[in-house]
């Protein structure tokens, strides 16, 4: 079953489009900074109906409220970490859920935490996820339902010993494309003043504050003929900005931000690439495919390179997906396309030249393929050669970007040698005075520590390069770590902490600085604070306990790390410091006990 060629290749001769970039239009008066986010209940009040079909999509159930109703969960089940000897299972309490992690030794709990679910991450087509917040700190949690397949599991990037359990950060980076736009701190990526519900109007259309008010003025377009520039109309862009605004978030990959951006700032009707470039791994002979991959898997269709189709062409982004009869979609193909060579009723175009198929990067889960293809000259599915990393949506990306690119990977995804020596091909073309934090980044991931305290001898970063991220002044911090210059330290980490006081774990290093300089007043003091912006935070617990420790405070110092190890089972430091406790105060049970526990973590990790 396949298309008539010689019936495309006659239509697509009278629509064929060069798809030249569009680099001049009118700007949209919501793309001025100033123009606030209204939410998508003040859109509702004027767009009833389209709200109403809107919120039975995958996109406006994307991000909800942990309730009965809005999850996919009838009963939890259990999940089991064999690689942590760890079990989850979720219940629900007066219709909020929650997370129960335990660990039984010989039909005994030995350690349990019971964790109240606030959200879930979405919408019931292919997954629910869970997520907790604390002083407004989004975590993941580590309990997933595949809904398709009807199966509870760890989240993607949690299985096979890479359980991060409560650890896991979600920030802006997550939020910008699950969620509407959240009111965030903007010194840190996972702390948000307020959490919305949902993609909601303004991820498509852009901020609505001017347009609200132009309505409220009696100031009315008639977008029959003319465009309303006080709201964005994806429909009305022209073609290369209509898939910025889908590839946005139907792009995914190594997201590299250019400088001075963040994830929130680009809107609708603007060029992605001024904000993002957005890179794939691409292998010789390679047919594989991500969950978020539409755009990319579309782009390389032949509908596409050969007519003037989008995205809007088949979806209609306010009516869902599940609600769409078949016969819709394959009245857009007819279009274009003649029926099927084999004579057969064949009323689904989709299932054999778009099936659905597995990602590579979400478990449990199958999902349309956006690359439209004759079924017999579909690839197998397998890997070739690396070719390298390519920016999908920028065809001319900086020497900068692309080292960028190649360090982001090789941190986040794989640890491969050549990702370090692509990126310094690349780093190498560029003004050391003009890419300081990337040259920072590329050195403290080759742990060229010594590199990194001459660039700050030379240049004499703070006073010179005071504009630079938080992230850049902490590495600096970490190199002068390595060599005991504990002063210098603490200079580059306070001022990354200026920066970014929310960034727990730069805090808490900070404080150990100080414990190591001797001054301890300001180590508790720091530790302290960290517990009072997130209890859940277990480093502080043990920093605590080591110095009473130290000071002979022995009940103080065993309640901290006792509550270090109530949040971390498996936190080797704090047993080894309770086992010095116990040896200390001549408790020699406790502390045979205490090393066997340690051993058996160990042995434990040793196999992972």
């Amino acid at each position: 079953m396949y298309i008539k060629l010689y019936n495309v290749i006659f239509i697509f001769a009278l629509v064929s489009c060069t798809r030249p970039e569009i680099s001049k239009y009118t700007e949209y008066i919501n793309h001025s900074d100033t123009v606030a986010y209204v939410g998508k209940e003040t859109c509702k009040q004027c767009h009833y109906e389209i709200y109403e079909s809107y919120m039975q999509t995958a996109m406006g159930q994307s991000f909800r409220f942990a309730t009965s109703e809005n999850s996919s969960i009838d009963t939890p089940k259990l999940v089991n970490d064999p690689h942590k000897n760890l079990s989850y299972v979720g219940s629900w309490k007066n219709d909020s859920l929650w997370l129960k992690e335990y660990r039984l030794f010989e039909n005994d709990t030995i350690h349990i935490i019971d964790e109240k679910v606030d959200y879930i991450i979405g919408s019931g087509h292919h997954t629910n996820s869970h997520l907790f917040v604390q002083n407004g700190y989004v975590h993941q949690m580590p309990y997933t339902y595949y809904t398709q397949d009807k199966i509870f599991d760890l989240p993607p990037g949690f299985e096979n010993g890479n359980n991060s359990r409560f650890d896991r950060e979600i920030g802006t980076e997550c939020m910008s494309c699950h969620n509407a736009h959240a009111d965030y701190y903007h010194s840190n990526s996972n702390r948000f003043h307020e959490i919305p519900q949902g993609i909601d109007c303004e991820n498509c259309h852009g901020p609505g504050e001017a347009h609200v008010k132009r309505i409220q003025k009696g100031i009315m377009v008639d977008t029959s003929y003319e465009i309303d520039y006080s709201i964005v109309n994806p429909a009305k862009l022209p073609i290369d900005l209509q898939f910025d605004v889908c590839q946005r978030c139907h792009l995914q990959g190594t997201a590299v931000l250019n400088n001075d951006k963040d994830f929130y700032d680009f809107k609708p009707g603007q060029k992605l690439n001024e904000f993002i470039d957005v890179y794939l791994p691409k292998y010789e002979n390679e047919d594989l495919f991500i969950m978020a991959s539409h755009v990319e898997r579309f782009k390389l269709s032949e509908c596409y390179k050969s007519s003037e189709m989008t995205c809007i062409t088949c979806h209609n982004p306010h009516k869902s997906v599940r609600q769409t009869d078949a016969a819709f979609f394959d009245a857009k193909c007819m279009n274009c396309h003649s029926v099927c060579s084999e004579e057969k009723n064949i009323n689904n175009c989709a299932s054999c030249h778009m099936p659905n198929s597995s990602s590579i990067d979400i478990p449990h889960v199958s999902i349309t393929d956006h690359k439209i293809s004759i079924p017999k000259e579909m690839k197998k599915r397998e890997f070739g050669n690396f070719l390298g990393l390519f920016a999908i949506n920028n065809s001319n990306p900086t020497n900068l970007s692309k080292a960028k690119a190649y360090l982001k990977r090789y941190e986040s995804f794989e640890q491969i040698e050549s990702y370090l020596d692509s990126a310094f091909f690349y780093l190498e073309k560029c003004n050391i005075k003009q890419c300081m934090d990337v040259f920072i980044d590329y050195y403290f991931l080759s742990e060229d520590f010594r590199m990194i305290v001459n660039l700050d001898m030379q240049y004499d970063i703070i006073d010179n390069f005071s504009d630079l991220g938080p992230n850049s002044y902490s590495r600096i911090a970490y190199s002068y770590e390595n060599f005991e210059m504990w002063n210098d330290a603490i200079k580059q980490m306070n001022f990354s902490c200026q920066l970014n006081p929310n960034d727990l774990k730069h805090k808490n290093k900070l404080g150990t600085y100080y414990v190591k300089s001797n001054n301890i007043s300001k180590a508790k003091e720091i530790f302290l604070d960290i517990i009072s912006l997130n209890p859940n935070f277990k480093e502080p617990y043990l920093n605590l306990g080591y110095i009473n420790l130290v000071e002979k405070n022995y009940k103080l110092s065993e309640d901290y790390l006792s509550r270090a190890i109530a949040l971390d089972p498996d936190y080797v430091l704090a047993y080894e410091n309770l086992a010095r406790l116990k040896f200390e105060t001549n408790n020699k049970i406790d502390y045979a006990n205490y090393l066997k526990k340690i051993q058996a973590i160990q042995q434990r990790q040793k196999k992972l």
